[in-house]
C-alpha cells in the first residue's frame, strides 16, 4: 500500500508541475516572416535586422512555425492571438502536422520564439522524471 500511495503523490506532484496558465496575460513576442534556410528570421534568428520585429501582442503565446509553402520551407514568428490558432496552447512544446508539413512550436515567456529549439526544457523534464523514478524504486526496496 505505501508505493501505492507514493505513486499517487508522484503524480500529482507531475500534474501540478505542468500545470499550464490561460495566457490570457499580454506577451511580447519576436515577428518575422522568410525561408527557413537563409534570412533574418531562420535560426539563428538576426533580432539586430530590422525586419525583425517585437510585438506586444494582447494575449496567447509567442509562435515558431515552420512550414513548406511549395517546395520552399519558411520560417514564421508570431504571436498566437495573430493567427485563427485553434490548438491548446502549452509552454514549451511543439508539435509537427500530421501531413509532415511542418512544425509549431508554442512558448509563453516574452521573446521566447527567438529560440533556435526547446529541446533543453524537454532533457531537462526527462532528467526530472527519471531521477524520481530512480529514487522512488530504490525508498520501495528500502521498506
Amino acid at each position: 500500500m505505501p508505493i501505492l500511495s507514493l505513486n499517487i503523490i508522484f503524480l500529482i506532484l507531475i500534474g501540478v508541475g505542468v500545470a499550464q496558465n490561460d495566457f490570457s496575460d499580454p506577451i511580447t513576442c519576436y515577428i518575422c516572416n522568410g525561408t527557413a534556410s537563409n534570412s533574418t528570421c531562420a535560426d539563428p534568428i538576426d533580432v539586430d535586422d530590422p525586419s525583425v520585429t517585437q510585438k506586444e501582442c494582447d494575449r496567447g503565446i509567442c509562435l515558431k512555425w515552420t512550414k513548406y509553402k511549395g517546395r520552399v520551407l519558411q520560417m514564421i514568428r508570431t504571436c498566437s492571438s495573430d493567427l485563427n490558432f485553434h490548438l491548446t496552447m502549452i509552454h514549451d512544446v511543439c508539435r509537427t502536422e500530421r501531413n509532415g508539413n511542418g512544425k509549431l512550436c508554442m512558448c509563453g515567456k516574452h521573446l521566447c520564439n527567438g529560440a533556435t529549439s526547446n529541446t533543453h526544457a524537454e532533457i531537462v523534464r526527462v532528467i526530472v522524471f527519471l531521477g524520481i523514478s530512480i529514487l522512488t524504486m530504490a525508498w520501495s526496496k528500502s521498506q
